[in-house]
């Protein structure tokens, strides 16, 4: 479960993402790159609001960082 409330959404995947999650009144919240060889993820809400609370967002946090420090 994510916090989606959006005034914006993403209407269209870019070449070379794929879609992992969508809402039940079909907004695009989270895709994610085709290509093994990178870490890009975009997702349609704020998981470290949620991480304190929920180990998934805080999971995503520690790929992001340990993406980053590559």
């Amino acid at each position: 479960m994510v916090n989606s409330l959006h005034h914006q959404a993403v209407g269209r995947l870019g070449e070379g993402l794929r879609l992992v999650a969508k809402s039940p009144n079909g907004i695009i919240e989270a895709t994610e790159t085709i290509d093994p060889d990178r870490f890009l993820i975009g997702v349609q809400w704020h998981p470290e609001e949620m991480a304190p609370k929920d180990p998934l967002q805080a999971k995503l946090l520690k790929a992001f960082v340990q993406a980053s420090n590559k």
